[in-house]
């Protein structure tokens, strides 16, 4: 009998996809998506040592100004907090936006292959959290962040724990993660954009987060939000005028590949769409939450 890791309900589960012989379940109760079984520490040690995300560097720009209004929230929170600690540090490029904005910094980032690209002058360990924490429990952070991360966590409840013990009073967590009550989960259920196992564990919600903070009395969630990108925007508009395969007609050519001629008319009304209305409309998506990333931040009490 499958059990919810984070709720641990045994009645509101249901099977939700197979993605290349991994499983996918999800909880009603406390609306989460999970991969059972789950790798263990050991198995996720080695895959993350070697793990690589190939679409980081094209996206520096984004990524870079979505690091600036998060280190203005975090200042508006805790306008007297100076030291950050960053978990899952990618390629560096929001420990550099934390430098120059004045913060006092330090990195984790397990992956070889993304740490080489992390500035030097980057205080950055090459190592995982939890190894991290053996040897530095009694350090204490003003902020925290993780994103893009917890998603990534086998056992995210034990983590959050040890955040908090890490965190000053009146420190903040930031998370940013998946959300699971999105427009786009809806959209897209088994093609979901975020379905990606095995590095993928979960797919959280805002209410998974709840059950976070059953036996964590120390953290309370004082903010919270969501936002999507213009392609999250165009992969709903896909879903739902995607017709079925079965009853897509396919015609084979006999010897000639047949090349079809896009004409200009078309392709000004398909600019016109992805780069102007979709820009347009994607915010509308965050409306009540309902946005592709949730963004939440907790303070230690």
């Amino acid at each position: 009998m499958v059990i919810c890791p984070i709720c641990q309900t045994k009645n509101n589960i249901s099977f939700f996809s197979k993605l290349n012989n991994y499983l996918y379940y999800l909880c009603k109760r406390c609306l989460t998506l999970f991969l059972y079984p789950q790798s263990n520490k050991k198995q996720l040690s080695n895959y993350y040592k070697n793990f690589e995300y190939r679409n980081g560097l094209k996206s520096e720009k984004n990524i870079r100004l979505r690091s600036k209004k998060i280190l203005l929230t975090l200042k508006k929170i805790n306008s007297s907090g100076k030291t950050l600690l960053d978990i899952g540090s990618g390629f560096g490029f929001f420990l550099d936006e934390a430098n120059m904005a004045g913060f006092i910094t330090e990195g984790i980032e397990p992956s070889l292959k993304l740490f080489r690209y992390i500035d030097i002058s980057n205080k950055v360990h090459n190592i995982n959290f939890d190894k991290y924490y053996q040897v530095n429990s009694t350090k204490k952070f003003d902020f925290i962040t993780l994103i893009h991360v917890i998603e990534h966590i086998n056992e995210p409840k034990k983590m959050f724990s040890k955040i908090t013990r890490l965190l000053n009073p009146n420190g903040i967590l930031y998370i940013e993660t998946p959300n699971l009550n999105s427009h786009l989960f809806k959209a897209e259920k088994q093609n979901y954009t975020f379905l990606t196992p095995p590095d993928h564990l979960w797919i959280f919600s805002k209410n998974s987060f709840n059950y976070f903070l059953t036996r964590n009395l120390t953290l309370k969630l004082i903010k919270s939000s969501s936002y999507s990108e213009t392609e999250h925007f165009m992969g709903i508009i896909k879903s739902i005028f995607k017709k079925p395969v079965d009853k897509i007609k396919v015609i084979k050519p006999a010897k000639k590949v047949l090349n079809i001629n896009i004409t200009l008319k078309k392709r000004l009304k398909m600019l016109l769409f992805d780069k102007v209305i979709a820009n347009l409309l994607t915010p509308s998506l965050n409306m009540f939450e309902k946005g592709s990333i949730l963004e939440l931040y907790f303070k230690k009490k």
